[in-house]
């Protein structure tokens, strides 16, 4: 299985995590590679929203 090297950790909006994860899945060699990053923008987007409601 190749390895996905993540990107630098800063603040993204929804529709930038949703569109490197399409990009990014769209790249891959496998369709279990695509499900990572399509599974880790998930999460992200979660992480996002939870920080909204603690800090909104």
């Amino acid at each position: 299985m190749r390895q996905v090297i993540p990107r630098p950790k800063q603040p993204q909006s929804p529709l930038e995590i949703i569109r490197a994860a399409l990009r990014d899945a769209a790249l891959t060699p496998t369709v279990y590679d695509a499900l990572d990053l399509t599974g880790d923008a998930l999460r992200q987007l979660a992480d996002l929203a939870k920080a909204e409601v603690v800090h909104g």
